[in-house]
């Protein structure tokens, strides 16, 4: 296995390169499946915040449809070695920490310790990958030429 230390060769994806990229999928396969929900109406919209915050999941099964869109894109990007989706991706996640604070705050303030551990996991999550990728090897490895 790959530490983070060392320089991955140019032609040997970064394994939480990969991870990412799987993360990002199941979170496009959970819009869609959500999405469907909606359509159906079998679940309420609040449901969604999970999903997408800030008031986003009130727009309805299309919101879900073009956040799965993303994710799909962005988990084939990173794993075809774009370099565009490497920034896009930390972007988005760095904006989701954001999103995440009055949530957290809320759920602190109000004592729901379900929320409390959703939304910290978000966070985690979102900082790790951030962190992850803007480590020299796994920048090395997307500014490398593709094969």
């Amino acid at each position: 296995m790959q530490s983070l230390t060392s320089s991955p060769r140019a032609d040997e994806r970064p394994p939480g390169v990969a991870a990412v990229a799987a993360l990002l999928t199941l979170a496009a396969i959970t819009a869609l499946v959500f999405a469907c929900l909606l359509l159906v109406r079998v679940v309420p919209l609040s449901y969604g915040s999970v999903l997408l915050q800030a008031g986003l999941e009130q727009s309805g099964p299309i919101a879900f449809l073009i956040y799965a869109l993303l994710m799909l894109t962005l988990a084939w990007a990173l794993w075809s070695r774009r370099q565009w989706a490497r920034r896009v991706t930390v972007l988005l996640a760095a904006v989701g920490v954001a999103l995440a604070v009055p949530a957290i705050s809320s759920a602190v303030a109000d004592g729901r310790a379900l929320a409390i551990a959703r939304e910290g996991l978000q966070i985690i999550v979102r900082v790790a990958v951030i962190y992850y990728l803007s480590q020299e090897p796994v920048r090395d490895w997307f500014a490398a030429p593709r094969p």
